[in-house]
């Protein structure tokens, strides 16, 4: 049992817990919420006891033993994958020493009595290494290991040739090798793929001992924990339940807490009025003067507190092609490690594609393909006409420059650089005022992604390519982002390893392994739900291997029996009669662009005047108001005639493709 009593922490001005009491029994399972920087890790640090607190004090049972796993990365070295994880278990190591010891020391007894007692004592202790499951021991942690990601051939390698995700991994290893009494995880799936959260899940489920979870994956939140542990206002509110029950007791709770301060403010508004009337009257001067004592002693619910949220939507997307990303023939390599061979691959207008696999799999090199950040080895990549990326990756936000303001930040992935712009767009992801003027290096990993999110809406986009984009982000702050990306009318290609993330967005699973692509149409629920039942509807989509029939030559056009002049000839006449069609829809559609694209930059200048208070105020905003409603009545006018053309030329060219009608 571990207990906190009064306990407050401090830092500067801000205090982060107050009189704060906890207890943790045998066998709970416990997650802690809240936003980011309520204190959640402050108090696993206290409970860990790796952090002194204020006042108050904590106590633990003699018998119970702490497994901690921080989000900083830990500092490995001198010893193998294996070989770390197993050092977690400092007495079987211990209990291992001592038996190669008493084993040499057999080797080179000869007296009898001595003999008898080394024998002895050899074999008490390895009774003690036996009941400590010592046999089993490197077994164990090689399947712990391989639940986490780690392959056979990783397991003898050092620890300094391994990126601080996979020495995350490994730390989380050792702390479930060593089975604690008590289990504290920060943010345990910060740095695991899906399949490996979902063993984690599976692993936690079935752990003995009691468990205290820090994490914005809230499907964990949902399976693990028996109660909830709600970081507020500088103390605990506890509920009995998951994370779902936790949702609908918590609005209960606040819809109470709400009618309670109406009351209060009824019943204080009424109270001062009699003091404030009667205060210097000697009739009710004892009246008065015991309903202040009164109101001293009582204690209010206070005023609600509501916290920040990132509030924003997704611009508009601009009109595309109906084949928006294509994917021919593509190879990639990384020196002599193969990722892809030969795959093929498209996504339509409006399509929302959710890449899964296990890490190492290729999909951020794919996706970095489709974005052009990455060049293939082979094949070629395609975009539609009007197709327009925006890109998030995990690592974006290690691209800022830390010496920037952000109002600088933003300001130069905008067209004409505009102030009033940038501080408009990052009003919205809740840097106000002075906040636009903090350097990029102060700022915590979910400010910065933020930043970086913000920048990605500078230039509107139609397709976005999103890779991890909840990380930092708190449950709050995620479920904002759903909802923008819900209501984002163009098309989606997104990795994650927040399972729920992907059950709202994605209509389209690719699976990705070992180089080869299967698809399931469908949502993510959907997908896990064949794959537990044993199967998986899937299409491969790689491409075939093995030559080409005469029926397949026949339907790409290729005439069996002609000369390669004759071929040639016939190739080109149809290139010129495909430019003689397409040319004229092709010119109409760049007029278009541009008009589109002009009237977009006069619309924005007429809502930048109409956001001036002060333009209100005179005779010109009705006219301004009546501008701006007839250009976006053109723009949408505009808009339908282009994907009418787009669609006219995408026939013209789909007819003249070999097999086309």
């Amino acid at each position: 049992m571990l207990i906190l009593q009064n306990i407050a922490k401090h830092y500067g001005g801000r205090t982060l817990f107050d009189s704060l009491n906890v207890t943790i029994g045998t066998g709970e399972r416990i997650g802690l919420v809240g936003p980011n920087g309520s204190g959640k890790t402050t108090l696993l640090e206290i409970l860990a006891g790796h952090l002194e607190p204020d006042g108050g004090s904590r106590s633990l049972s003699r018998d119970m033993t702490i497994g901690y796993l921080l989000q900083d990365v830990p500092k490995f070295t001198g010893r193998s994958v294996l070989d770390e994880t197993l050092a977690g278990h400092e007495r079987l190591a211990g209990l291992e020493e001592e038996l190669r010891a008493l084993e040499r020391a057999l080797e080179r007894e000869e007296d009898t009595r001595a003999l008898a007692r080394l024998s002895e004592e050899h074999g008490a202790k390895e009774h003690a290494y036996q009941e400590l499951g010592g046999y089993q021991l490197d077994a164990k942690a090689k399947k712990i290991l391989g639940g986490l990601g780690f392959q056979d051939e990783d397991l003898d390698r050092p620890t300094e040739e391994f990126s601080g995700g996979w020495l995350m991994r490994a730390a989380l290893a050792k702390l479930l090798l060593m089975e604690p009494g008590l289990l504290l995880l920060d943010e345990p799936t910060n740095y695991l793929d899906l399949p490996s959260v979902v063993w984690l899940e599976s692993y936690l489920a079935a752990f003995p001992g009691s468990l205290v979870l820090v994490s914005h994956d809230r499907e964990l939140l949902r399976r693990l924990p028996n109660q909830i542990w709600d970081v507020e206002d500088c103390t605990i509110v506890p509920y009995s339940g998951n994370y779902d029950f936790y949702l609908k007791a918590k609005a209960l709770r606040e819809e109470g807490l709400e009618a309670r301060r109406k009351a209060e403010a009824r019943f204080l508004e009424k109270e001062t009025r009699f003091i404030e009337r009667f205060r210097y009257k000697n009739t009710k001067a004892k009246a008065v003067q015991s309903r202040i004592k009164r109101l001293d002693k009582m204690e209010f619910a206070g005023d609600r507190r509501t916290e920040k949220r990132v509030v924003f939507r997704l611009p508009e997307a601009p009109p595309s092609a109906r084949v928006q990303v294509e994917l021919r023939a593509i190879g990639h390599a990384y020196g002599e490690q193969v990722v892809y061979e030969s795959i093929d691959w498209m996504m339509e207008r409006g399509e929302r594609v959710a890449f899964v696999g296990p890490n190492g799999a290729g999909k951020t090199t794919l996706l970095k393909i489709i974005g052009g950040e990455l060049e293939p080895t082979s094949g070629e990549r395609a975009l539609g006409r009007g197709v327009k990326l925006g890109m998030f990756s995990q690592h974006q936000t290690e691209a800022l420059d830390l010496d920037a303001t952000i109002l600088e930040e933003v300001q130069r992935v905008l067209p004409t650089g505009n102030q009033e712009r940038a501080r408009s767009m990052l009003g919205r992801f809740l840097f106000s005022k002075e906040d636009v003027f903090k350097k990029i290096s102060v700022l915590s990993g979910g400010e910065k992604a933020r930043v970086a999110l913000a920048k990605i809406l500078a230039s509107p986009p139609n397709v976005l390519l999103l890779d991890e984009p909840t990380s930092h982000l708190d449950i709050a702050s995620r479920e904002v982002l759903e909802d923008a990306l819900s209501d984002f009318d163009g098309s989606i290609i997104v990795i994650s390893h927040d399972r729920e993330f992907l059950s709202r967005l994605a209509d389209r699973i690719v699976e990705i392994t070992a180089g080869t692509l299967r698809e399931f149409m469908g949502t993510y629920d959907e997908y896990k739900a064949v794959q537990d039942a044993g199967g998986l509807a899937v299409r491969d989509t790689n491409a075939s291997g093995g030559g080409i029939s005469a029926r397949e030559e026949s339907e790409r056009g290729e005439e069996p029996g002609l000369s390669k002049k004759e071929e040639k000839r016939l190739a080109a006449e149809r290139r010129n009669a495909l430019y003689r069609k397409r040319k004229p829809v092709a010119d109409k559609i760049e007029a278009i662009e541009a008009e589109i694209e002009k009237l977009t930059a006069e619309i924005e200048a007429l809502e930048h005047k109409m956001a001036d208070p002060a333009h209100y105020e005179t005779p010109e905003f009705a006219k301004t108001l009546s501008e701006y409603k007839r250009k976006k009545t053109v723009v949408t006018s505009k808009t339908a005639r282009w994907e009418d053309l787009a669609e006219r030329l995408e026939a013209i060219e789909r007819d003249a493709e070999p097999g086309g009608a």
